[in-house]
């Protein structure tokens, strides 16, 4: 059995008693497994090792889980610009018809993306593609197996509410007959039928699920406005007969929580508590327009929230309570949504972006989240979230060793202005995908010194782009796209009543106008 010891300084286990780091640390790992933590020259005095991995001139920290993820955008056309509501017409056309072959690759091209920004898994929530065998989910797990990280894929269901939040034909019967018709004839609404899903699920789990210790087969109702409350029962008793679990989008829009109350007369969580969905195998997406009754609820069940900062400011979703979610003991794991801030798939740049949005005006002894508390957050409700909780959360003794080697030589330079800086702020701050130089995934190097050592990027992209060319190279604006464009004025129109709904702001960033001077009159 292989031997590889990992130095970093810091290195950052987080697992015990705060502060969760070691100066001039190091780990000793066999096969998958950290059998030892300690400092380097204890750590040191236990081999001989096959390898060494990182140096005193290196950090190390746990590899990141994306919590909430679509793989296989790499052949979509364009890029998601709005709001859910409104993109919901428009998604379909961005799914051009593509092979299996083509779908691996692109699946592989975003995952390498992102596996140099720091992530070492994914909860993917994957709507498969109609007309591959078992909607293209095998090649989608076959890349994520062959690069070599971990993958919770979620097998999407809906069936309702597909067009907006409301009844399909309801919805229909406002557009003009013509326009209704070329609708129904399309995929717009982009949901397969339920028991050929259900299927689908059942065969991966019998052939994918804690196949290599890698990989998870979970159940994915898409979110609460387009499943009926049957589906979601459906999905949880299919989640406990199997034992893998459920991931699903709450709370993502403002609409999304108007459509909750208006039409069930309760919280879109309370909703999913009293159908008995929740518990600690579910990852609630987004979860944006949270109630003070929702976090709570999320806190009692167990169940982690994932926050996604720079998909929720680029669609204008709004900004998570992640502050208050933590303070009231619920859980938090962090995402990209594949639409990460720049598209970089940095997920340094996430958290930070995660952090600094707790900040708000007026609350002046409050700083950014603290960077222990986003990063133990990260690792141990990522390790939920992705339902390898007892395997990852911490570099500590009995874990496995997923973790990402960061050069200190731009980190910390120079060393004496930041000598006095606690590591994990540095960290939180500064590190970015530029600094990664390897990722270690179940004691395996998957990516080193630029390069992925079990598949060939250059092949790769190389495949991208001449699919890119072949599938989506001749006509920019299909009928698929115009067709979008087309319903978009009746969405807007539909969701305008929500959008105008007064609520109480959980935070006030700025003032339209200044409020009253003091004895109530301006000084001249």
């Amino acid at each position: 059995m292989s031997r590889t010891l990992v130095m970093g300084d810091p290195l950052v286990v987080l697992g015990g008693t705060s502060p969760g780091y070691l100066r001039d640390g190091a780990l000793v790992v066999e096969g998958r497994t950290i059998i030892a933590v300690g400092s380097r020259a204890g750590m040191e005095a236990l081999g001989p090792f096959h390898q060494q991995v990182g140096s005193p001139r290196h950090a190390v920290l746990p590899g990141f889980i994306n919590g909430h993820y679509h793989s296989g955008s790499a052949l979509n056309r364009g890029m998601p610009q709005y709001i859910f509501e409104r993109a919901n017409v428009h998604v379909h056309a961005m799914w051009s018809p593509v092979s299996e072959e083509d779908l691996y690759h692109a699946v592989l091209a975003n995952v390498m993306n992102d596996v140099r920004g720091g992530q070492t898994g994914f909860v993917d929530l994957n709507y498969g593609r109609s007309g591959l065998p078992n909607f293209g989910y095998d090649a989608i797990l076959q890349a994520y197996r062959d690069i070599g990280v971990r993958v919770a894929l979620g097998v999407v269901t809906r069936d309702r509410n597909t067009l907006v939040h409301a009844d399909d034909e309801a919805f229909l019967a406002m557009l003009p007959s013509d326009l209704a018709r070329r609708v129904r004839e399309s995929t717009m609404g982009y949901a397969w039928p339920i028991g050929d899903v259900f299927d689908v699920y059942r065969d991966l789990v019998s052939r994918w699920d804690q196949r290599e210790g890698r990989i998870r087969i979970l159940l994915a109702p898409d979110w609460t406005p387009a499943c009926s409350d049957e589906l979601y029962v459906r999905n949880r008793r299919l989640a406990d007969e199997y034992g893998t679990g459920i991931m699903t989008h709450v709370l993502e829009t403002r609409s999304e929580m108007m459509y909750a109350l208006e039409s069930d007369g309760k919280t879109a969580m309370r909703r999913l508590a009293d159908l008995g969905v929740l518990g600690p195998d579910v990852s609630c997406s987004h979860f944006v327009w949270a109630t003070d009754e929702d976090i709570g609820i999320l806190a009692d069940t167990g169940a982690v929230a994932v926050n996604n900062p720079g998909s929720n400011l680029r669609l204008s979703t709004g900004i998570a309570r992640v502050r208050e979610i933590i303070d009231r003991g619920g859980r938090v794991c962090f995402g990209t949504d594949n639409i990460s801030f720049s598209d970089s798939g940095d997920f340094f740049q996430e958290l930070r972006l995660a952090a600094y949005l707790q900040r708000t005006p007026g609350l002046l002894e409050v700083g950014r989240l603290d960077s222990e508390t986003v990063l133990r957050a990260a690792a141990e409700n990522g390790a939920r979230a992705i339902r390898f909780e007892p395997e990852l959360g911490s570099l500590g003794v009995g874990k496995e060793a997923d973790l990402v080697v960061l050069s200190r030589d731009r980190l910390f330079w120079p060393e004496e202005r930041y000598a006095s800086t606690p590591p994990l702020d540095v960290i939180l701050d500064r590190a970015s995908a530029a600094d990664v130089a390897s990722v270690m995934v179940a004691g395996e190097v998957v990516f080193d010194d630029g390069e992925f050592t079990r598949v060939s990027q250059s092949r790769i992209r190389n495949h991208v782009a001449d699919a890119a060319l072949r599938i989506m190279g001749k006509d920019p604006n299909p009928d698929s796209v115009r067709l979008g464009w087309e319903v978009d004025p009746y969405v807007l129109d539909f969701y305008r009543r929500w959008a105008r709904t007064p609520v109480e702001p959980a935070a006030v960033y700025n003032a339209k106008h200044p409020p009253p001077m003091p004895g109530g009159s301006r000084k001249e």
